[in-house]
């Protein structure tokens, strides 16, 4: 099978050309072709006027083709007449010259379930093979130690994990989430859409809440009213997660600070538990609370639980050292205090690798995200971002 979907772009009108390779991009499997092979999936055809009789005409080896091309049509104006005479010709997806481009990019997610659907029914399969990808979530021992700032740029270093990666970043920071903001992101949908509606969800669906950041990073904000913050559950939120894990490389949740029902479940199916604190004694105090109380609930999360020391200050009064041995665990990760860098890159509504790729609290937290990759999933010999591994004594302190 070819790596990228190959896609034929007939559209002469240049809104509606710029629209489609602008949602083309955001998906890796897509390369666009400057003319039909036999090994093009999917083409766009722009019909010159209402009557399609003869585009539908030069377009019946496509729609005939024994390998499962799939046809898109824009039209100057969709009658009934019109869809019908696509529709029995085998079109299977319809837009108007101006059609929104999530209508676009919807019907490129439904286009791509498709493919993956016939791909595994050839190979055998029930279903289509999906993503296992994996989810991390950011804690904080205490509020104020920084938990959104490192929850946004862990998901963005994670983008640099391959090409095309897709990572999305969900706020279960309630009630009051900030990662728009720290985006500046203005977020149609949030995740209590989906929790209102959970016999609907599906790839498509979920992808038609999300939002989109420059970055490529996908944001799943919070519901703003206590009515939809009450219909979350562990359940419907397990399933809602179980859905990301199939279609994201990596999830990463800001789960912020207080324990319950819930964050203990994403816990639970979270693939590490990242636990953020300062050097003080109350954040010292608060990951030794935490410990116990979660050594006795189900579930191993201790073993899933890397500390990481934020604002690192290497002259404190209570060095990492310290907090080592009253907690009797290794601390994962030191992350290097940065206020004036970290403070602009939110009051911006930027990432800290868009705003300030090589400073020191950039490269930590992308050391960071290196560090959470299991061995067998990095690239042989180097780090995500082109950068030797750490030792494991430099990465745990």
């Amino acid at each position: 099978m070819q790596e990228k979907i190959a896609v034929v772009l007939d559209v002469a009108d240049h809104g509606v050309r710029a629209a489609f390779e602008r949602c083309l991009a955001e998906f890796a499997d897509f390369e666009v072709r400057g003319a039909a092979t036999s090994l093009v999936e999917l083409v766009v055809r722009e019909a010159a006027s209402e009557d399609i009789g003869p585009e539908l005409d030069d377009l019946r080896p496509f729609l005939d083709a024994a390998h499962g091309v799939e046809v898109f049509l824009v039209a100057p104006r969709l009658s009934t007449d019109t869809l019908m005479q696509a529709m029995r010709s085998g079109v299977r997806e319809f837009f108007q010259a101006d059609s929104p481009e999530d209508e676009i990019r919807m019907a490129l997610w439904r286009f791509k379930e498709r493919r993956d659907k016939r791909l595994a029914e050839r190979q055998g399969q029930n279903g289509a093979a999906a993503r296992q990808g994996r989810i991390i979530n950011v804690f904080g021992a205490k509020g104020g130690v920084g938990t959104t700032t490192l929850a946004v740029n862990l998901a963005a270093s994670f983008l640099s994990r391959k090409n095309g990666a897709m990572v999305s970043l969900m706020d279960m920071n309630l009630p009051f989430g900030e990662v728009q903001l720290f985006l500046d992101l203005h977020p149609r949908y949030h995740w209590g859409e989906i929790i209102g509606n959970i016999s609907r969800l599906d790839a498509t669906y979920l992808m038609s809440i999300v939002s989109r950041h420059a970055s490529g990073l996908y944001l799943l904000p919070p519901p703003s009213r206590l009515e939809d913050l009450q219909m979350a559950t562990p359940e419907n939120i397990s399933a809602l997660l179980t859905c990301m894990r199939s279609l994201f490389d990596t999830v990463v949740i800001d789960l912020g600070m207080y324990l319950d029902e819930i964050t203990l479940k994403v816990m639970d199916i979270s693939d590490d538990i990242v636990l953020v604190c300062v050097q003080n004694l109350p954040c010292l105090a608060n990951v030794r609370r935490f410990m116990e109380n979660v050594r006795g609930v189900e579930g191993d999360l201790v073993q899933k639980l890397k500390v990481v020391v934020n604002r690192h200050l290497p002259e404190s009064d209570l060095s990492v050292e310290d907090m080592e041995k009253a907690l009797g665990i290794k601390v994962f990760c030191r992350i290097q205090n940065d206020y004036k860098t970290t403070l602009a890159a939110i009051n911006q509504g930027k990432t800290l690798a868009e705003i300030a790729p090589k400073a020191e609290v950039t490269r930590s937290i992308g050391d960071l995200a290196r560090a959470l990759v299991p061995p067998g999933e990095a690239k042989k010999g180097r780090g995500l971002f082109g950068l030797p591994f750490l030792s494991a004594g430099k990465r745990q302190g």
